[in-house]
């Protein structure tokens, strides 16, 4: 049996539906479509397609709901089928998923090559580990996301995070502790630490260089600017294509673990959704946990 988890306030679910039951009918497969809502954006539908007997899951939506049933189909072995529908749509970037037509990303979400990738699982103190598969953050960036008006995503598309931040990024540093591996890797006043399963996010942004989702590795990069100048050169580091050198505002450390610790708490974010402020974020990888299908 095939599901399809819909986000139905996104443009182009409808799109989605009609070609998921067009597919199933052609193919004589036995289908269903379950829809998110706002208290559940997608990982109750899994775990209900799972009780099912799903062989396999399509989500059409955002980020959201794409690390939301992420999370449930880890270490099922049940493949996961991306059509993306919304804003920043970092896992289909990722993964060479088409992300401006719809009906080409649902003919890779059901027919496409299949390629296990990692799964990431973050703690905030003491709560529970949720899934990420592009990115986490505790710092500026989390705060970027908090801010991001969802009108304005509405009527920007991605280019509403670089609004927000630069609404963002005026305001002070604080200490930030980061262990990799259970040893220390840097220890001063930051703005944010990112961890990422991931290399790129919009705009083609390699905020990782060299980080593949499947190389059961998390790449860390702590962000130290001082001043104007400082924010110039993280800036300059980060947009360019040939980078080799980076400055001392920022440090890169690869490893399987994660640890971070601030002074004080500050906004955490997983894959673009804003988890609250904490003053310690606990990251672990589970290498190929996820079956993804990806173009041929």
């Amino acid at each position: 049996m095939a599901v399809l988890i819909v986000n139905p306030i996104k443009q182009g679910a409808e799109e989605i539906r009609a070609l998921f039951r067009r597919y199933c009918a052609e193919q004589g497969a036995q289908a269903a479509v379950l829809e998110t809502s706002a208290e559940d954006p997608g990982g109750g539908m899994a775990r209900k397609a799972l009780e099912g007997g799903a062989e396999s899951v399509v989500v059409a939506g955002g980020d959201g709901t794409v690390r939301a049933v992420a999370g449930e189909l880890a270490g099922t072995g049940v493949p996961l089928g991306v059509v993306p529908l919304g804003t920043g749509n970092l896992l289909a970037r990722n993964l060479g998923i088409p992300v401006d037509a719809p009906a080409d990303a649902f003919a890779v979400a059901m027919s496409g090559a299949e390629q296990l990738i990692d799964v990431a699982w973050a703690a905030a103190g003491d709560d529970e580990e949720l899934a990420f598969v592009v990115m986490a953050g505790m710092g500026l960036d989390a705060t970027v996301m908090a801010n991001t008006s969802d009108d304005l995503k509405a009527k920007a598309g991605w280019l509403a995070y670089i609004v927000s931040a630069g609404q963002s990024i005026i305001g002070s540093s604080y200490r930030m502790r980061v262990d990799v591996d259970g040893r220390l890797a840097t220890e001063r006043r930051q703005r944010g630490v990112m961890v990422g399963n991931c290399g790129r996010i919009q705009g083609n942004v390699e905020v990782f260089p060299g980080a593949e989702p499947d190389d059961g590795i998390l790449d860390v990069l702590s962000v130290a600017p001082h001043g104007v100048l400082g924010w110039f050169r993280v800036a300059g580091t980060l947009l360019s294509r040939f980078r080799r050198h980076s400055p001392p505002e920022l440090g890169h450390f690869k490893g399987a673990t994660v640890r971070i610790e601030a002074s004080r708490p500050h906004d955490i974010q997983l894959d673009g959704d804003h988890l609250g402020k904490g003053k310690l974020l606990s990251i672990r990888v589970d290498p190929g946990a996820l079956t993804v299908r990806v173009p041929r």
